[in-house]
């Protein structure tokens, strides 16, 4: 047994922004400098990224810059101030996860403890 969990960063709508996924795909931007490669490189639709991104976009006003151009002329870069919001993202998945294995730990203890008694 042991404790899972998820965490995202909302919009003030409500609706789900930046998780899991969205993070894999804007470093994917970040390291391949291509929506088009990012998409690849992850399994995903250039249509589903691209939508993504859009609305990263809408709401974080041109976070991902996106140069139309076709082969070498293109390309995608992650502003400043979204990787700052995904390094958060980050730093947070990390202490939780540090915080749960702390408590998945006593979780192990614990059912050990009734193994040892039967």
């Amino acid at each position: 047994m042991r404790f899972r969990f998820k965490i995202w960063i909302e919009a003030e709508d409500g609706k789900p922004l930046i998780g899991k996924g969205g993070v894999k795909l804007l470093r994917a931007i970040e390291e391949t400098g291509s929506l088009s490669s990012a998409s690849k490189s992850l399994g995903v639709s250039y249509k589903f990224a691209w939508e993504y991104v859009k609305r990263i976009n809408e709401i974080l006003s041109d976070s991902v810059e996106m140069r139309k151009g076709g082969k070498n002329a293109g390309g995608s870069k992650v502003n400043e101030k979204l990787d700052k919001l995904l390094n958060i993202y980050e730093e947070a998945q990390k202490e939780i996860s540090e915080i749960l294995e702390k408590y998945n730990k006593k979780i192990n203890e614990v059912l050990n403890q009734e193994g040892e008694k039967a």
